[in-house]
């Protein structure tokens, strides 16, 4: 139901997620900078790390489950508890993001420098998940109210 606003955060998750598919969340070299994505990396010179894999899949998961949520209205407890999850995915990645490398080389120096953007995505998909939650939390409120008056 596209004219609840719950769906319209839920959209926004799933968009979002699928920026960060897009956006170089970390950086290592100087001249000839690498970016990492939330891709896999495979190259000659580089690999990804397990934290960046993890955080590929915990990235990849949260794409899904925002989308999945939107579709599961009827069950608003359900949708309640999968936006706390989806909070709960989305500090994972800000943290892999913010404290591990994501790629491996010997060739380049390993200092690793982040986009500001891999901070920003994932703390405005928190967000969006805890007003998902707040809205959704309202309808079961009025939902609530309105079987009383009957």
């Amino acid at each position: 139901m596209i004219q609840r606003k719950q769906t319209l955060f839920l959209l926004q998750i799933a968009f979002l997620a699928l920026s960060l598919l897009f956006v170089p969340v970390q950086f290592i070299g100087g001249a000839k900078a690498l970016g990492a994505k939330l891709l896999p990396l495979n190259g000659a010179a580089f690999s990804s790390t397990s934290s960046h894999v993890a955080a590929v899949a915990l990235n990849f998961a949260g794409l899904i489950l925002a989308s999945a949520t939107i579709f599961i209205f009827r069950k608003r407890q359900l949708q309640v508890n999968l936006c706390y999850l989806l909070m709960i995915i989305y500090a994972a990645v800000l943290a892999l993001i913010a404290f591990t490398s994501f790629i491996q080389s010997e060739a380049i120096p390993q200092k690793p420098e982040v986009n500001l953007f891999g901070y920003i995505i994932p703390v405005v998909n928190i967000l969006s998940a805890y007003f998902a939650a707040h809205f959704v939390k309202k309808d079961i409120a009025l939902l609530k109210s309105s079987e009383r008056i009957r």
